[in-house]
Protein backbone atom coordinates (compact mmCIF):
# COMPACT_ATOMS: atom_id res chain seq x y z
CA UNK A 1 0.00 0.00 0.00
CA UNK A 2 2.78 2.16 0.68
CA UNK A 3 4.77 1.36 -2.29
CA UNK A 4 1.64 2.43 -4.19
CA UNK A 5 1.35 5.67 -2.68
CA UNK A 6 5.00 6.67 -3.36
CA UNK A 7 4.53 5.53 -6.72
CA UNK A 8 1.71 7.99 -7.15
CA UNK A 9 3.22 10.63 -5.70
CA UNK A 10 6.34 10.26 -7.69
CA UNK A 11 3.99 10.44 -10.90
CA UNK A 12 2.32 13.44 -9.83
CA UNK A 13 6.01 15.14 -9.19
CA UNK A 14 7.23 13.77 -12.42
CA UNK A 15 4.24 15.26 -14.74
CA UNK A 16 4.63 18.53 -12.31
CA UNK A 17 8.38 18.62 -13.33
CA UNK A 18 7.65 17.89 -17.12
CA UNK A 19 4.60 20.71 -17.34
CA UNK A 20 6.88 23.00 -15.81
CA UNK A 21 9.58 21.92 -18.40
CA UNK A 22 6.83 22.56 -21.33
CA UNK A 23 5.53 25.89 -20.07
CA UNK A 24 9.35 27.19 -19.61
CA UNK A 25 10.23 26.15 -23.14
CA UNK A 26 6.64 28.05 -24.18
CA UNK A 27 7.42 30.73 -22.36
CA UNK A 28 11.05 30.87 -24.24
CA UNK A 29 9.93 30.58 -27.58
CA UNK A 30 7.01 32.94 -26.54
CA UNK A 31 9.51 35.61 -25.70
CA UNK A 32 11.59 34.54 -29.23
CA UNK A 33 9.08 35.17 -31.31
CA UNK A 34 8.20 38.66 -29.62
CA UNK A 35 11.38 39.83 -29.92
CA UNK A 36 11.98 38.56 -33.48
CA UNK A 37 8.82 40.21 -34.61
CA UNK A 38 10.15 43.74 -32.94
CA UNK A 39 13.55 43.28 -35.10
CA UNK A 40 11.16 42.89 -38.28
CA UNK A 41 8.79 45.82 -37.52
CA UNK A 42 11.79 47.42 -37.02
CA UNK A 43 13.48 46.95 -40.24
CA UNK A 44 9.87 47.99 -41.57
CA UNK A 45 8.81 44.47 -42.38
CA UNK A 46 5.63 44.89 -41.57
CA UNK A 47 4.03 41.77 -43.04
CA UNK A 48 6.30 39.67 -41.95
CA UNK A 49 6.30 40.84 -38.52
CA UNK A 50 2.60 40.27 -38.30
CA UNK A 51 3.32 36.81 -39.08
CA UNK A 52 6.14 36.19 -36.25
CA UNK A 53 3.81 38.05 -34.14
CA UNK A 54 1.25 35.40 -34.73
CA UNK A 55 3.31 32.41 -33.96
CA UNK A 56 3.93 34.48 -30.57
CA UNK A 57 0.68 34.26 -29.79
CA UNK A 58 -0.29 30.88 -30.75
CA UNK A 59 2.30 29.98 -28.75
CA UNK A 60 0.85 31.29 -25.84
CA UNK A 61 -2.35 29.43 -26.73
CA UNK A 62 -4.83 31.01 -24.42
CA UNK A 63 -7.50 33.50 -24.67
CA UNK A 64 -6.55 35.11 -21.67
CA UNK A 65 -4.88 38.66 -22.62
CA UNK A 66 -2.17 39.30 -20.13
CA UNK A 67 1.78 40.21 -19.72
CA UNK A 68 4.09 39.74 -22.22
CA UNK A 69 0.49 38.68 -24.56
CA UNK A 70 -0.53 42.78 -24.39
CA UNK A 71 2.74 43.63 -25.36
CA UNK A 72 2.62 40.82 -28.93
CA UNK A 73 -0.51 42.33 -29.19
CA UNK A 74 0.33 45.66 -28.93
CA UNK A 75 3.52 45.58 -31.92
CA UNK A 76 1.32 43.12 -33.68
CA UNK A 77 -1.30 45.70 -34.24
CA UNK A 78 1.44 48.60 -34.72
CA UNK A 79 2.75 45.85 -37.77
CA UNK A 80 -0.77 45.57 -38.96
CA UNK A 81 -1.29 49.02 -39.16
CA UNK A 82 2.07 50.02 -40.48
CA UNK A 83 1.52 47.16 -43.65
CA UNK A 84 -1.95 48.76 -44.38
CA UNK A 85 -4.37 45.90 -42.72
CA UNK A 86 -6.59 48.27 -41.05
CA UNK A 87 -9.07 45.76 -40.33
CA UNK A 88 -6.73 43.63 -38.95
CA UNK A 89 -5.34 46.35 -36.48
CA UNK A 90 -8.98 47.23 -35.71
CA UNK A 91 -9.38 43.70 -34.29
CA UNK A 92 -6.49 44.01 -32.50
CA UNK A 93 -6.72 46.40 -30.73
CA UNK A 94 -10.37 45.88 -29.94
CA UNK A 95 -9.11 42.95 -28.43
CA UNK A 96 -6.34 45.21 -26.39
CA UNK A 97 -9.33 47.43 -25.36
CA UNK A 98 -10.96 44.15 -24.09
CA UNK A 99 -8.29 43.60 -21.14
CA UNK A 100 -8.13 47.88 -20.95
CA UNK A 101 -10.94 49.85 -21.80
CA UNK A 102 -9.59 52.92 -20.93
CA UNK A 103 -6.13 52.99 -22.35
CA UNK A 104 -5.89 55.90 -24.72
CA UNK A 105 -3.12 54.83 -27.02
CA UNK A 106 -6.10 52.10 -28.19
CA UNK A 107 -8.94 54.98 -28.55
CA UNK A 108 -6.78 56.86 -30.30
CA UNK A 109 -5.40 54.30 -33.04
CA UNK A 110 -9.14 53.19 -33.17
CA UNK A 111 -9.81 56.40 -34.03
CA UNK A 112 -7.36 57.02 -36.77
CA UNK A 113 -8.29 53.40 -38.20
CA UNK A 114 -11.83 54.36 -37.88
CA UNK A 115 -11.14 57.35 -40.34
CA UNK A 116 -9.41 55.20 -42.93
CA UNK A 117 -12.10 52.46 -43.08
CA UNK A 118 -15.18 54.36 -42.87
CA UNK A 119 -15.07 54.89 -46.90
CA UNK A 120 -14.76 51.21 -47.52
CA UNK A 121 -16.26 49.42 -44.86
CA UNK A 122 -20.26 50.02 -44.48
CA UNK A 123 -20.40 48.65 -41.04
CA UNK A 124 -17.56 52.12 -40.06
CA UNK A 125 -18.75 55.55 -39.58
CA UNK A 126 -16.76 58.73 -39.45
CA UNK A 127 -19.14 59.01 -36.29
CA UNK A 128 -17.18 55.40 -34.61
CA UNK A 129 -13.86 57.59 -34.98
CA UNK A 130 -15.03 60.58 -32.93
CA UNK A 131 -16.77 58.85 -30.47
CA UNK A 132 -13.51 56.91 -30.15
CA UNK A 133 -11.39 60.82 -29.44
CA UNK A 134 -14.58 62.10 -27.14
CA UNK A 135 -13.89 58.78 -24.99
CA UNK A 136 -10.41 58.98 -24.97
CA UNK A 137 -10.62 63.10 -24.15
CA UNK A 138 -13.07 62.28 -21.15
CA UNK A 139 -9.82 60.66 -19.84
CA UNK A 140 -7.58 63.53 -20.08
CA UNK A 141 -5.93 61.95 -22.56
CA UNK A 142 -3.52 65.01 -24.11
CA UNK A 143 -0.97 62.89 -25.77
CA UNK A 144 0.58 63.51 -29.38
CA UNK A 145 -1.59 60.38 -30.75
CA UNK A 146 -4.42 62.27 -29.59
CA UNK A 147 -4.16 65.16 -31.17
CA UNK A 148 -3.03 62.92 -34.34
CA UNK A 149 -6.33 61.48 -34.10
CA UNK A 150 -7.76 64.80 -34.39
CA UNK A 151 -5.97 65.32 -37.33
CA UNK A 152 -7.11 62.21 -38.46
CA UNK A 153 -11.06 63.13 -38.53
CA UNK A 154 -10.42 66.73 -40.12
CA UNK A 155 -8.14 65.24 -42.80
CA UNK A 156 -11.35 62.80 -43.31
CA UNK A 157 -13.83 65.67 -43.93
CA UNK A 158 -11.60 68.14 -45.91
CA UNK A 159 -10.96 64.82 -48.30
CA UNK A 160 -14.83 64.62 -48.31
CA UNK A 161 -15.13 68.46 -49.42
CA UNK A 162 -12.89 67.89 -51.98
CA UNK A 163 -14.35 64.56 -53.43
CA UNK A 164 -17.81 66.00 -52.99
CA UNK A 165 -17.39 69.85 -52.78
CA UNK A 166 -20.41 69.45 -50.03
CA UNK A 167 -19.50 72.63 -47.94
CA UNK A 168 -20.95 71.18 -45.31
CA UNK A 169 -17.90 68.57 -44.93
CA UNK A 170 -15.41 71.69 -44.63
CA UNK A 171 -18.00 72.86 -41.33
CA UNK A 172 -17.31 69.88 -39.46
CA UNK A 173 -14.03 69.93 -40.14
CA UNK A 174 -13.47 73.35 -39.29
CA UNK A 175 -16.09 72.82 -35.89
CA UNK A 176 -13.71 69.80 -34.86
CA UNK A 177 -10.68 72.02 -35.19
CA UNK A 178 -11.91 75.06 -33.20
CA UNK A 179 -12.52 72.62 -30.24
CA UNK A 180 -9.23 71.39 -30.59
CA UNK A 181 -7.89 74.52 -30.80
CA UNK A 182 -9.69 75.24 -27.23
CA UNK A 183 -8.31 71.83 -25.96
CA UNK A 184 -5.05 72.84 -26.19
CA UNK A 185 -5.54 76.37 -25.13
CA UNK A 186 -3.98 77.32 -28.86
CA UNK A 187 -0.47 76.04 -27.49
CA UNK A 188 0.08 73.27 -29.79
CA UNK A 189 1.84 74.08 -33.20
CA UNK A 190 0.86 71.57 -35.45
CA UNK A 191 -2.88 72.04 -34.53
CA UNK A 192 -2.09 75.56 -35.47
CA UNK A 193 -0.87 74.94 -38.72
CA UNK A 194 -3.94 72.53 -39.79
CA UNK A 195 -6.03 75.26 -39.06
CA UNK A 196 -4.24 77.43 -40.96
CA UNK A 197 -4.08 75.14 -44.38
CA UNK A 198 -7.47 75.22 -43.55
CA UNK A 199 -9.13 78.67 -43.35
CA UNK A 200 -6.48 79.11 -46.64
CA UNK A 201 -9.11 76.34 -47.82
CA UNK A 202 -11.91 78.86 -46.48
CA UNK A 203 -10.17 82.01 -48.29
CA UNK A 204 -10.17 83.32 -44.70
CA UNK A 205 -6.56 84.40 -44.74
CA UNK A 206 -6.38 86.72 -41.82
CA UNK A 207 -7.30 83.79 -39.41
CA UNK A 208 -5.07 81.59 -41.42
CA UNK A 209 -1.85 84.07 -41.00
CA UNK A 210 -3.17 84.81 -37.08
CA UNK A 211 -2.93 80.73 -36.73
CA UNK A 212 0.32 80.76 -38.80
CA UNK A 213 2.43 83.54 -36.36
CA UNK A 214 1.26 81.67 -33.41
CA UNK A 215 2.30 78.24 -34.25
CA UNK A 216 5.68 80.29 -35.41
CA UNK A 217 5.68 81.63 -32.14
CA UNK A 218 5.28 78.09 -30.15
CA UNK A 219 8.04 76.50 -32.18
CA UNK A 220 10.68 79.53 -31.85
CA UNK A 221 13.75 78.98 -29.73
CA UNK A 222 13.03 75.69 -29.08
CA UNK A 223 15.12 72.63 -30.06
CA UNK A 224 12.94 71.29 -32.70
CA UNK A 225 12.29 67.29 -33.10
CA UNK A 226 11.55 65.88 -37.11
CA UNK A 227 8.09 66.28 -36.52
CA UNK A 228 8.13 70.19 -34.74
CA UNK A 229 10.15 70.66 -38.37
CA UNK A 230 7.55 69.43 -40.31
CA UNK A 231 5.58 71.83 -38.42
CA UNK A 232 7.18 74.59 -39.11
CA UNK A 233 8.10 73.57 -43.07
CA UNK A 234 4.11 73.49 -43.07
CA UNK A 235 3.49 76.88 -41.48
CA UNK A 236 6.27 78.61 -43.36
CA UNK A 237 4.94 77.59 -46.23
CA UNK A 238 1.35 79.06 -45.45
CA UNK A 239 2.51 81.84 -44.62
CA UNK A 240 3.55 82.82 -47.88
CA UNK A 241 0.54 81.34 -49.62
CA UNK A 242 -1.64 83.48 -47.44
CA UNK A 243 0.31 86.87 -48.52
CA UNK A 244 0.07 85.25 -52.07
CA UNK A 245 -3.89 85.22 -51.72
CA UNK A 246 -3.99 88.66 -50.19
CA UNK A 247 -1.84 90.01 -53.30
CA UNK A 248 0.80 91.21 -51.27
CA UNK A 249 3.19 89.16 -53.81
CA UNK A 250 6.77 90.96 -52.28
CA UNK A 251 5.98 89.57 -48.36
CA UNK A 252 4.89 86.10 -50.37
CA UNK A 253 8.23 86.17 -51.97
CA UNK A 254 9.90 87.03 -48.54
CA UNK A 255 8.34 84.01 -46.99
CA UNK A 256 9.09 81.41 -49.45
CA UNK A 257 12.69 82.69 -50.02
CA UNK A 258 13.21 82.11 -46.03
CA UNK A 259 11.48 79.18 -46.80
CA UNK A 260 13.79 77.94 -49.57
CA UNK A 261 16.83 79.42 -47.20
CA UNK A 262 15.85 76.52 -44.75
CA UNK A 263 14.52 73.65 -46.76
CA UNK A 264 16.21 73.91 -50.06
CA UNK A 265 13.68 74.38 -52.95
CA UNK A 266 11.66 71.76 -53.51
CA UNK A 267 8.69 71.24 -56.82
CA UNK A 268 5.96 73.54 -54.91
CA UNK A 269 7.86 76.37 -53.92
CA UNK A 270 9.44 77.01 -57.46
CA UNK A 271 6.21 77.10 -58.72
CA UNK A 272 4.72 79.90 -56.35
CA UNK A 273 8.45 81.22 -56.55
CA UNK A 274 7.98 81.74 -60.55
CA UNK A 275 4.55 82.92 -59.98
CA UNK A 276 5.43 86.08 -58.14
CA UNK A 277 7.86 87.11 -60.02
CA UNK A 278 5.71 87.21 -63.09
CA UNK A 279 3.69 89.59 -60.80
CA UNK A 280 6.05 91.97 -59.32
CA UNK A 281 7.11 94.45 -61.72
Amino acid sequence: MALAVQGKIKKIFVSGILSLVLLSGCAANEKKYFESGKALLEEGKYAQAVEVFDKAIGVHGSKNIRGLEIDILRYRAEAEYKAGDYKAAEHTYRLLISADEERTEYLDMLAIIYTKLCNIDMDIEIADATAMYDKAESLDDRSELHINAGISIVQYYEDMYDKSSDSSYLDKAEEFLENQLKETNRKNAKVLAVYAKHMSKREDYEKALEAVEEGMALLENKTLSAHDDETLKSLMFSKGSCYEYVSDYDKALECFNAYILKYGEDEAVSHEVAFLKSRIR
